[in-house]
């Protein structure tokens, strides 16, 4: 039997498998500074340092536990049957982000449903 991946993509950034056994587990990380910008942005305490701080967690935490897609992993791995390209679960903006998107962006509820 084949692996089933959850698939992040970061825009300009590619797309990331994970097995898909830990899509609870690896959307409750991305989520930890995901609700925290939110939080601060809603709260109109988000710094540009602490973004700074925070943002490029998710990125780190996708990069050190997913496979990307075309190079880690082959795109025929990652397809359903009637796809010809991956579709992913999420898509996040963005690694290079600036401060002044961010906070148009986290409102409500941030990047990541849940």
């Amino acid at each position: 039997m084949s692996q089933t991946y959850f698939l992040i993509s970061i825009s300009g950034g590619g797309t990331w498998a994970f097995p898909a056994e830990n899509k609870e587990e690896i959307l409750d990380k991305i989520n930890e500074p995901d609700n925290e910008l939110t939080a601060l942005n809603e709260r109109s305490e988000l710094t540009e340092e602490r973004f700074n701080e925070l943002y490029p967690q998710i990125f780190e935490l996708i990069r050190s536990r997913g496979l990307l897609v075309g190079e880690d992993v082959e795109i025929d791995e990652v397809l359903d049957e009637q796809e010809a390209f991956p579709t992913p679960d999420l898509t996040l903006p963005p690694e290079d982000l600036d401060y002044e998107e961010a906070i148009l962006l986290f409102k409500d509820k941030g990047l990541v449903p849940g």
